[in-house]
């Protein structure tokens, strides 16, 4: 796709996700091997979007496609929640009290662990390792990268 062509697409969805209260997180276009051109629109809101506003966006942002100058091949429209994939910052944390987070330490340690409170500039965690349940209280210096995790 046209560099162009896609930078219209983010301008356009990025306006309509800030009129709904949500986030643009990415839009990409790639050739999918079972569905073909796939244009992937990634959003959220707070950490905690809904079937409900994913689908209101989609039908709002659809008819805008249709109208873009050079958007002319057939391709399948994914718009799916972003949370997974958005980076959480710091000052997010209070946000998220009692979710699971992916969290790669300063040190190079790779967790998920449960956040179960943040204030004061700390976040408190708990996670298990071989079965014994530990605690970590850490500081934004602490942490490379947060980003929403699941526990199976």
């Amino acid at each position: 796709m046209n560099p162009e062509v896609l930078k219209r697409i983010e301008e356009i969805l990025g306006k309509e996700a800030e009129r709904e209260g949500l986030e643009l997180v990415r839009v990409r276009f790639f050739n999918d091997s079972l569905n073909g051109p796939t244009l992937e629109v990634l959003v959220d809101h707070d950490y905690q979007i809904t079937m409900d506003e994913i689908s209101l966006f989609t039908e709002r942002v659809s008819p805008l496609l249709d109208e873009i100058p050079g958007l002319d091949e057939s391709y399948l429209l994914d718009i799916s929640s972003g949370g997974s994939e958005k980076e959480i910052p710091f000052r997010d944390l209070g946000k998220l009290v009692d979710h699971y987070l992916d969290v790669v330490l300063k040190d190079g340690r790779k967790e998920t662990m449960k956040l179960v409170k943040a204030e004061d500039g700390k976040a408190e965690f708990v996670y298990f390792i071989r079965g014994r349940r530990k605690k970590e209280v850490l500081g934004e210096e602490d942490i490379r990268s947060m980003k929403m995790g699941y526990k199976a």
